[in-house]
């Protein structure tokens, strides 16, 4: 269990304390803002448009905004853009980390930010909850297995409209990103496969934001897409999924 509450940073930080940001100043997304935005650098992040929804589901590092229950009647309705620096200790500590342990500080940080902000408090449980498990299909997968070159290359997934190209993606990794997809309608999608290893991959289908493809679309929905293309299946399951439940939560004082 966990609670985010109001805290003073003190001038030297304790070896335990929770990491801060330096100084961060919040204000009221504009009306007219179009779509979320994440900027981050090695001494600042820059948050446009999150609603506080978002932004738990951020410094949670949850999958789905279905993870995030209760809340305020403001939870999805006010946006917010938030500006905020990491100062030079936090910086050096970071350089020594590596990438998830400097994610998981990132977090960290904007957690301790919600609690002295937002006053947020919120615990950690578990819900049984609907899931979509990524399976094989019957056909049998088609997918290609990343060569050694092409793993030192690193991994990578660029999608754009509908076409996705992924080079050396694990089938765990292939499933978060499923979980972003609107037409999995905020399901958390678990690898349920039974592969290893990375492959290399494209996929090509007509986005539906859930509610089903056009009559004349040149392309299959992603759910057929996936099983002609990839010899994939999305089936639909239940599986226990981390969740924060907020307790209670306060509008911030705008800067």
């Amino acid at each position: 269990m966990f609670s985010a509450g109001a805290q003073t940073k003190p001038p030297v930080a304790a070896a335990d304390e929770t990491p801060q940001f330096e100084v961060a100043a919040i204000k009221p997304s504009k009306p007219d803002s179009q779509g979320q935005n994440w900027h981050g650098s090695a001494d600042r992040i820059l948050i446009g448009n999150y609603t506080l929804r978002r932004l738990i589901r951020s410094a949670y590092g949850l999958k789905t905004d279905a993870q995030v229950l209760g809340g305020p009647d403001w939870l999805d309705k006010q946006a917010f853009d938030i500006s905020a620096k990491i100062d030079d200790a936090e910086i050096t500590k970071m350089k020594a980390m590596d990438g998830p342990a400097k994610q998981r500080e990132r977090n960290a940080m904007l957690q301790s930010l919600l609690g002295e902000r937002f006053a947020l408090k919120a615990h950690l449980d578990y819900r049984t909850m609907p899931v979509y498990e990524l399976v094989v299909a019957k056909s049998g997968a088609k997918l290609t297995p990343t060569s050694p070159a092409t793993a030192a290359k690193g991994n990578n997934v660029t999608t754009r409209n509908g076409h996705m190209t992924a080079s050396a993606i694990s089938m765990d990794v292939f499933a978060d990103d499923l979980d972003y997809r609107p037409e999995t309608g905020g399901r958390m999608v678990l690898n349920r496969t039974g592969l290893s290893g990375e492959y290399d991959f494209k996929l090509n289908w007509a986005q539906d934001n859930g509610d089903g493809t056009t009559a004349d679309s040149s392309l299959p929905g992603l759910f057929t897409a996936l099983q002609e293309q990839l010899g994939l299946k999305l089936q639909p399951g239940k599986g226990s999924v981390d969740v924060v439940v907020i307790e209670s939560a306060t509008k911030p004082t705008f800067d």
